[in-house]
């Protein structure tokens, strides 16, 4: 009889039989199991997956095996004969509805039962509690099941000496096997009475394809169980432990949970090569309900056994860095198919993002534009944001422009990562709304509609939307917004992300990153305006990845290639990895094609100093050489001791002059000019001096304003006149370059002597700390008569501007502060300083 199940259960004679025993020694290369609740070691017995169960006449078959064989040549002859007597359509659905029977039994029968054996051991319980597996009870159903064992297991198997736990899971094997046969014999005779008899003959292309995703099918499963064995394939690890991990090889190398998501590409095979619509619907519901029994039985099952599978990522920590260190910094918008994540009510451009889609959306339905048009606005806004994002991701991998220029205009290096952020998903979101509209209006151009076409091309739109998901879970906002282009500071750890999505694809976002842009293609019937919609996102998103971000990655995280499983497991078939590498070279070329031309530039620059060096030295000469024509005996003008040397800012520049009394004029004057400004006239001056001149004697210019002090000394001696003259800082040029004075005869521009070509160059400021540079940015602009109350001011010398400030901010620190944000600080030092560190510091971190 069956023990009482109100009894609670004890530990049993054979179970402490066996947990005595569990310490002995196993045989070499045994694989160890041990059962959940008391832990009581044993090698379980050997096993045959499903197929070679059934079907095998090498091996023994349980009573229920012959049932299960039966029942499925019974659903055969009864199709044949029903179809014949009773009409296709009748026998179609009579088996569409036992599918959905099986179907529920599977994935809510097993999975309730799986459920409660999870969390209570519910079916080990039950037999323990019956003495279903011992000798003793005589009870019908103890004796059917010690019968159903040992009739199936061979001749040496013991019911009572192997543990409650292993005796259950083989039982439990027997009642899937009954389902998941009649599952799939359902589904497949629902799917023959619901092909066409003039598919086959066809040899279309979908009829192909679909043969290609049923051979690929058959190889998921065979992989599948030949990694993870019958223990896993009927959920061992509900009822008993093995000494083993979760292992990711083969096929679980490819995608997650392939017998559930890969597993069931026969159902999308046999759904193209039937062209019915309706098939496809039962298809992907069926699928459905898989991916429900993963996520509510078998996904909480596994976390509670091996742990989470949750993704750890270094980037969301970054990302709550961002958020605790920056007040004014909030998690961005990002635009996910129809609606808007991480919306914040404060944040205006969240709003201006909403309205623009709207706004388009409104325009489109009210103008009602045709359709090339609005296939051509939708490529030209395509192509613009395409070059636009590429432009600006490489300009701030090579020289960190976008942040620069955020930072030379007083914003700090998070503010600019946060107006990319809005610029990129702005970008994003006008061009992925302009193609909905223009499939959505090619749609309602159609004639006739292939529903089962249109129903793929909504799939492949979600497995583009499951694909963003999963990168963006795997690499958070910060590798979602290219956060390693303007933060590289922030990263702790340069080791790429082989987690999540990227464990299976090194760069997911190259292939299926457009699968929606080709699910538009399929929705449309293969509409001329979206496969070239399509195949413009799928270049433009291959130049992406393949022309900017690899080689940013490389730069960042090293050379060493990421290794996704999919390459991995696909490059051990030696055809495919012949392919690849012929794609690979063909990327390669179309690589070095575009940038070639950069190439050329860049042999271009480097020519360019020596040829200006040599361009340069033949003008100093000639320079010289006319300027000695002029001379003659008793004239003479240089600058310091004549030996042209270089002369710090602001000065003064001394200089000396000497001419024969009847060359001499007391209007005579003396201007300074830079020698590229000046051209090719050596005899006549014909550009400004702007203010920077002096007449010859004390008293010749007293009426113009010009300095008093500039003349030092002037002497006339007989036959010649000579004298001394001092640029200082109110006569002063306040830019590097190359200079040169030229003595003028009379009120004229008429060119009487030109000095020696002669270097004006800026002080060398101490720019290490902020505080060293205060100081010597005080002493310069003190020397320059620029300073007032801790701050530059313009134009105090009318010879220094703020355009002069800014360059030589620039020159000395090599930071290029903008305009606009010198004059928001009102040119204060210490601000300028402090600014100017913490940019070197932000762009010496980024490199």
């Amino acid at each position: 009889m069956l023990k009482d199940p109100k009894k609670k259960p004890s530990t049993t004679a054979k179970t402490k039989e066996m947990a005595d025993q569990s310490g002995k020694n196993f045989p070499s290369g045994a694989v160890v199991a041990r059962t959940r609740s008391s832990n009581v070691e044993f090698v379980p017995a050997k096993t045959h997956d499903m197929v070679r169960s059934l079907f095998d006449p090498t091996l023994k078959k349980s009573f229920l095996e012959i049932l299960i064989s039966l029942a499925i040549i019974s659903n055969v002859v009864f199709c044949y004969f029903s179809a014949s007597k009773l009409g296709v359509v009748f026998t179609k659905w009579l088996f569409l509805w036992q599918y959905i029977f099986w179907r529920l039994c599977y994935n809510v029968g097993i999975g309730v039962i799986l459920y409660y054996q999870s969390k209570y051991e519910t079916l080990t319980e039950y037999a323990k509690r019956h003495g279903l597996f011992d000798k003793k009870n005589q009870h019908w159903l103890a004796r059917f099941c010690r019968f159903e064992i040992e009739s199936k297991m061979p001749t040496s198997y013991k019911v009572e000496s192997y543990p409650e736990e292993f005796n259950t899971w083989l039982l439990f094997r027997q009642f899937v096997d009954l389902i998941l046969m009649q599952d799939f014999t359902t589904y497949m005779l629902f799917v023959c009475l619901s092909i066409p008899k003039t598919v086959l003959p066809s040899h279309s292309v979908s009829v192909l394809l679909g043969i290609v995703m049923i051979l690929f099918n058959v190889w998921v499963k065979i992989d599948a169980h030949r990694v993870v064995k019958d223990y896993a394939w009927y959920w061992g690890d509900f009822f008993y432990f093995q000494d083993s991990k979760l292992v990711f090889d083969g096929v679980f190398n490819i995608s997650p949970h392939p017998m559930y998501s890969i597993g069931y590409m026969g159902y999308y095979g046999l759904s193209l090569i039937s062209g019915d619509y309706k098939v496809l619907l039962v298809s992907i519901g069926g699928h459905l309900l898989q991916f429900l029994f993963l996520k509510y039985c078998e996904t909480p099952h596994i976390e509670k056994i091996y742990g989470s599978d949750a993704v750890d990522s270094d980037n969301a920590q970054i990302d709550e860095l961002l958020v605790k260190q920056n007040r004014n910094y909030s998690r961005p918008l990002i635009t996910k198919g129809f609606w808007l994540t991480n919306f914040d009510k404060l944040r205006l451009t969240d709003y201006f993002t909403g309205a623009t889609s709207l706004a388009i959306v409104a325009l489109v339905f009210t103008l009602r534009p045709s359709n090339k048009t609005l296939f051509c606005f939708t490529l030209g806004v395509k192509l613009v944001t395409s070059v636009f994002l590429s432009l600006i991701l490489y300009k701030q991998s090579t020289s960190k422009w976008f942040t620069r220029l955020f930072m030379e205009n007083g914003y700090t290096q998070v503010h600019s990562f946060h107006q990319w952020q809005f610029i990129y998903n702005y970008s994003l979101t006008v061009t992925y709304t302009l193609l909905v509209l223009q499939t959505f209006f090619q749609f309602r151009s159609l004639e006739t509609l292939n529903y089962t076409q249109i129903i793929f091309g909504f799939l492949l739109c979600y497995l583009q939307k499951w694909c963003d998901d999963e990168i963006l879970t795997a690499i958070s906002e910060f590798g979602w917004f290219y956060g390693d282009f303007f933060l590289t500071n922030y990263i702790s750890s340069r080791k790429l992300n082989s987690q999540g999505i990227y464990r299976y694809l090194s760069n997911p976002e190259r292939f299926l990153g457009v699968a929606g842009c080709w699910g538009s293609v399929l929705i449309t019937d293969f509409s001329f305006y979206n496969m070239a919609l399509a195949v413009v996102w799928t270049v433009a998103n291959f130049a992406l990845v393949k022309l900017v971000e690899e080689p940013h990655v490389n730069k960042v995280y090293g050379a060493k290639p990421r290794k996704s499983g999919v390459s991995s497991t696909l490059m051990g078939f030696k055809p495919i990895r012949r392919f690849s590498e012929i794609v690979d070279r063909m990327e390669s070329r179309i690589a070095e094609h575009l940038t070639c031309s950069e190439a050329v530039f860049e042999e271009e620059e480097e020519d360019l100093p020596g040829k200006s060096e040599a361009q340069w030295n033949e003008m100093l000469q000639k320079a010289l050489d006319n300027a000695t024509a002029n001379l003659a005996p008793n004239c003479e003008f240089k600058v310091g001791d004549g030996t042209a040397p270089a002369i710090e800012i602001p000065g003064p520049i001394e200089v000396h002059w000497q001419l024969p009394a009847k060359l001499h004029d007391d209007k005579d004057w003396v201007g300074l000019y830079e020698v590229l400004e000046t051209g090719d006239d050596r005899c006549r001056t014909r550009i400004s001096t702007n203010g920077l001149w002096s007449g010859t004697t004390p008293d010749s210019y007293s009426d113009s304003g010009r300095p008093e002090n500039c003349v030092v000394n002037f002497k006339k001696s007989g036959e010649v006149v000579s004298g001394d003259l001092k640029f200082d800082y109110q006569l002063m040029f306040f830019e590097e370059g190359i200079y040169e004075l030229r003595y003028h005869s009379k009120n004229s521009h008429k060119v009487l002597m030109i000095s020696q070509p002669f270097r004006l160059s800026l002080p060398d400021l101490d720019c290490t700390s902020s505080q060293t540079m205060s100081e010597g940015l005080t002493d310069f602009l003190t020397s320059c008569h620029a300073y007032e109350n801790g701050r530059f001011v313009p134009n105090k010398n009318q010879h220094f501007s703020a355009k002069c400030f800014k360059n030589i901010i620039k020159q000395v620190a090599g930071v290029d502060l903008s305009a606009k944000y010198l004059r928001r600080i009102n040119y204060d030092i210490n601000v300028i300083s402090e600014t100017v560190q913490e940019i070197k510091t932000v762009l010496q971190n980024l490199d």
